[in-house]
């Protein structure tokens, strides 16, 4: 079961004594649900999952991510100072229609032997900012154990830390583990290629389960590491901490292969899990309106990141408040 914070409302819940309103126009979606007045939801009458996927499993694992570019080199990257949000930003602004399962971080070329690409949705994004607010708003810190910096090696090869993250789930344990490639040093040049293999020993049954046989035919290679909301949520703590400090360090933010909602997307991404449904013929509900799974709130914050651009949504800024002090109360 969910703990209270994080429970969102039943169908039953979002319709009662509320009024609906309709859109079937993908691209307008963000000025829908931005602009649902009180006692209203909005109904989407429109298939969401492309054709060409049975469903949206197959969607999330098989679908076109944004590419993030990587640079060619170290050297190039360090002299075009092409830090990861810097490529990030503009994979986003260039990025073509709204049918994105996520986007998708791939390591330099001859750095490391861990050639797996990061895979990255904008749902867990979310997700991760709202484990780190519920740590900090009721008592559950997502803490950072021990940094393992010392070593010569760290400055080139990341950090090792130990993070520890509250459950969303009743009478879980919390997930006690490791972030390796983590940049706290920025003034080595291999630390631009240390960002893009950023990993974690965390294990639960999702993360487990996250893999994939491509396409025959496709030229991409089967083998990804999907990021989950625990894991961002200990990183974002660690970019909190470091920069709370006598000394402010924002190598891990400079460095971050995620990116920070906005003040906007916590607000898109509350009205997305508490006031839209989906109109589904095969559903077995009387109206045939069901709650959004996953892939559909994935490629409604693509739409509101089509519309608002990289800089209004997943790049967070002092006026949108401080990090840990989101509001999740559902809109």
């Amino acid at each position: 079961m969910q703990k209270e914070f994080f429970k969102t409302p039943t169908l039953a819940g979002i319709v009662r004594n509320s009024e609906p309103v309709y859109t079937s126009r993908p691209y307008l979606f963000p000025e829908r649900v931005m602009g649902l007045q009180d006692g209203q939801y909005l109904v989407v009458k429109a298939r969401l999952i492309p054709p060409r996927y049975r469903n949206a499993r197959k969607f999330l694992k098989h679908g076109e991510f944004v590419k993030v570019a990587t640079p060619e080199s170290i050297d190039s990257a360090v002299e075009g100072h092409l830090s990861p949000w810097k490529m990030r930003g503009t994979a986003f602004d260039s990025a073509r229609g709204i049918y994105h399962p996520g986007y998708a971080v791939e390591p330099f070329k001859d750095y490391k032997n861990d050639r797996r690409v990061r895979t990255i949705r904008l749902v867990e994004l979310c997700e991760g900012l709202r484990i780190l607010c519920y740590g900090h708003q009721e008592g559950a810190e997502v803490a950072i154990q021990k940094k393992y910096d010392d070593s010569e090696r760290a400055s080139k090869d990341g950090a090792v830390v130990h993070a520890s993250v509250p459950s969303r789930r009743e009478k879980e344990p919390r997930y006690d583990f490791r972030m390796r490639s983590v940049v706290l040093d920025m003034n080595d040049p291999s630390s631009f290629a240390a960002a893009n293999n950023f990993a974690t020993d965390i294990s639960f049954p999702a993360k487990s389960w996250d893999f994939r046989f491509n396409y025959y035919d496709s030229k991409e290679d089967s083998d990804t590491l999907g990021m989950y909301a625990p894991e961002i949520a200990a990183y974002y703590k660690l970019v909190h901490n470091e920069l709370h400090t006598k000394k402010p360090n924002i190598a891990p933010l400079e460095m971050s292969i995620f990116g920070f909602p906005t003040k906007l997307t916590t607000d898109f991404y509350k009205r997305l899990i508490s006031r839209v449904v989906m109109y589904d013929l095969s559903s077995s509900n009387p109206e045939k309106i069901r709650k959004l799974n996953k892939a559909e709130q994935e490629i409604m914050l693509w739409a509101l990141v089509n519309e608002m651009g990289y800089n209004s949504t997943f790049f967070r800024k002092k006026e949108d408040g401080p990090l840990m002090d989101v509001n999740w109360k559902l809109l």
